[in-house]
């Protein structure tokens, strides 16, 4: 590790999340199920002088030494940033906290694996996924940020518990970390808790409102498209199949474009054929839907995949895979995978309003 970096970074884990910006929590969050709040928020951040054209990622592969394991990592390591020495101590930090990860799931599973013998009983090797997103490069809005998502998700047979973690670092000559205070000023979190607890009190069977302490300190956030992302634990405010509940916020004066809402874009779900799953899901047939919007919709058969387009904004959905994206976003669960029923493609409505961010009327 080099010394000469801002602040000193070392190793432990309060260090990392207080110099780069990272999740300190270490509460396990996955499969990100966006809710699109109204306000539009402002940012304060100022573009870093001079401003890089943009950091590049390489990644460096972990794999188990053990039998007992089934790992498949892939660790980060950034190129670009204009502080070299705080760029050399991420990167190690990223990879030193991976390479732990590594052992001590190593450790746990072949523990597992003697007691399982020893019982006579039949051992089926863990699991470890490490994978990540740069959700910013620098050259986004605001200007000079780089927001970094990394997931790690362990298994043991059952229900995993993955962990995710958010880098938010101003990409400067002498860069520093990212705070919620830095983008919206020291008096944002009482706005922006209330704008999050209005959007959970529009779909109160989906969370525990009672559960709902507004945001910590260290938050898990990112930026993405001009937007900040505030993340929340899986479990932590709504059921497990909801996912890590997510509400994005389009900067004020740092929008990435023209959202299908400022376009005035409405579904009608009176005029397209709807249910509820099992689990109390609405569900609409995305060709209706389409039809409505004007969309393109093309199917393929043999993948089971449905490609909807509209001029450069392009997507695609596929049978049984709970993934969704749209345009750039990194792809998000949104609780319900799609389904074929009666020769129709079904979506959840919230692919509807939270990825093509169309208001939903009904």
């Amino acid at each position: 590790m080099k010394k000469k970096t801002m602040k000193r970074i070392t190793l432990s884990a309060a260090g990392a999340a207080v110099i780069l910006g990272m999740s300190a929590a270490g509460l396990p969050v996955h499969a990100m199920a966006s809710v699109q709040a109204p306000a539009i928020v402002s940012a304060n951040m100022q573009a870093a002088a001079p401003v890089a054209k943009g950091v590049t990622l390489s990644e460096k592969v972990l794999k188990s030494t053990t039998p007992y394991l089934t790992a498949h990592i892939k660790v980060p390591q950034l190129a670009g940033m204009l502080d070299t020495h705080y760029q050399d101590e991420w990167n190690d930090i990223m990879l030193s906290h991976a390479q732990k990860d590594l052992a001590n799931w190593e450790k746990e599973a072949a523990e597992a694996a003697a007691k399982a013998k020893k019982a006579h009983q039949e051992f089926r090797p863990y699991e470890l996924t490490i994978t990540y997103s740069l959700k910013s490069a620098g050259t986004g809005i605001p200007a000079g940020i780089i927001s970094l998502e990394i997931v790690t998700e362990g298994s043991t047979g059952g229900t995993s518990m993955p962990r995710i973690d958010t880098y938010n670092v101003k990409n400067a000559a002498a860069a520093e970390r990212v705070t919620l205070s830095d983008l919206l000023g020291d008096d944002y979190k009482a706005k922006l808790d209330a704008d999050i607890l209005a959007q959970m009190k529009k779909d109160p069977e989906k969370y525990f409102l009672e559960d709902y302490k507004g945001t910590s300190e260290e938050q898990t956030f990112y930026i993405e498209n001009g937007e900040l992302a505030v993340v929340f634990p899986k479990y932590s405010i709504a059921p497990g199949y909801v996912g890590s509940p997510e509400f994005r916020f389009a900067l004020k004066g740092q929008s990435a474009g023209k959202t299908n809402h400022e376009s005035g874009l409405k579904l009608d779900l009176k005029k397209a054929a709807t249910y509820k799953n099992a689990r109390g899901t609405e569900m609409v047939a995305l060709r209706d839907a389409a039809l409505q919007l004007g969309y393109e919709l093309k199917w393929n058969p043999s993948s089971k995949t449905a490609e909807v387009r509209k001029g450069a904004q392009w997507t695609s959905v596929t049978v049984g895979k709970d993934a969704y994206s749209y345009a750039k976003t990194a792809p998000r669960a949104l609780g319900a995978a799609p389904v074929l029923r009666q020769n129709k493609l079904y979506v959840p409505v919230r692919f509807i309003s939270d990825m093509l961010k169309v208001e939903v009327l009904r």
